[in-house]
């Protein structure tokens, strides 16, 4: 029992290294969404779900959704520096950077563009507990707020296991529709496991399980 809490305790105060991901990584959602590696690139990883839906985002995170399409809309972000400053991840670290956001209906010329600023912390390493299992993991939260009135729009939080690689738990928390969606890590599979019938296999059975949704 000594050395099970000396473990656990040299747990707590590791930092934790950015996400390496590699193509075939896959993650499975309580609600049965599905995140799953396309391609591994310099600057940002292309990622895709059951669908022919895909997005691009940095390995941090935090750091919202780089460049994607959505039926005929499509949409792209510029972020500035600053969400690195959360890396490796510890107790009590903090970060700011500003988004610009731009969409448009595919074929149009001109994009339509907002802009966001971000705060972000992180907390004490914590256990997990989700469908796939027990995780001990980091607690980040960001907050997002208008830069016109500095009224906070949106929080997120992310649950973020070392070991795995990946967040195991989600909060969205949207202040003005007043909603609040929590998702948790149900599977996770890896190369040639991650086979598109396997990883639909589990969606179903994500969903079939799932209790009802905040």
């Amino acid at each position: 029992m000594t050395v099970l809490l000396v473990a656990f305790a040299a747990a707590l105060v590791q930092a934790a290294p950015l996400p390496d991901y590699e193509r075939g990584d896959a993650f499975v959602f309580d609600d049965g969404r599905v995140e799953r590696v396309r391609e591994v690139g310099d600057s940002s990883i292309e990622w895709s779900g059951l669908s022919n839906r895909r997005w691009r985002r940095d390995a941090n995170f935090v750091v919202p959704v780089l460049a994607w399409t959505l039926g005929e809309r499509e949409g792209r972000r510029t972020v500035s520096p600053g969400a690195e400053r959360l890396w490796p991840l510890a107790r009590g670290k903090s970060a700011r950077f500003r988004v610009v956001t731009e969409t448009r209906t595919r074929g149009e010329q001109t994009w339509r563009k907002s802009v966001a600023l971000w705060t972000c912390s992180t907390g004490q390493m914590r256990a997990v507990v989700t469908p796939a299992g027990q995780f001990d993991a980091w607690p980040v939260t960001c907050d997002r707020y208008s830069p016109s009135t500095m009224k906070l729009l949106e929080q997120w939080s992310w649950d973020y296991a070392p070991d795995l690689g990946h967040y195991v738990r989600r909060t969205v928390v949207d202040y003005r529709k007043a909603t609040r969606v929590t998702i948790t890590l149900f599977a996770a599979l890896h190369g040639p496991a991650a086979s598109t019938d396997r990883l639909a296999a589990l969606s179903r059975a994500a969903k079939a399980s799932a209790p009802r949704r905040e």
